[in-house]
């Protein structure tokens, strides 16, 4: 029913930041389907980390899905906070060896479910 949590590993992102279990579990395929890009209005990476929310990423066209964490979050995006959520989706597909290469995904955010507190220390 619902594909198991893939964390992606990037050098940017220590083995420590993946080691939460998440509750996260893939939306209703139809969520899926009718998500567009709109519907993130001026949301930003910032917004996410300062609500303690991950990043679910699920592809449109195969079950993978991956949950950024507020920490992979942070990694990735540390000088560049401000980045809205809608300009980041056009760039991302389902690549890598377990990818299918669509370059159709949706994104939810996800109330995440290890310690994360803003700012960081």
């Amino acid at each position: 029913m619902s594909a198991p949590v893939q964390n992606s590993l990037y050098s940017a992102v220590s083995p420590a930041m993946t080691q939460t279990r998440s509750t996260l579990e893939r939306p209703e395929e139809r969520l899926i389907q009718t998500f567009d890009v709109w519907q993130l209005k001026d949301r930003t990476v910032r917004g996410l980390l300062e609500k303690g929310f991950s990043l679910a990423i699920c592809c449109k066209h195969c079950p993978r899905m991956i949950e950024w964490t507020p920490a992979e979050l942070l990694a990735k995006f540390e000088g560049k906070l401000d980045v809205k959520l809608a300009d980041l989706v056009p760039r991302l597909s389902c690549s890598g060896e377990e990818g299918c290469g669509s370059k159709e995904v949706a994104v939810f955010p996800h109330l995440y479910d290890g310690e994360w507190g803003w700012p960081p220390p």
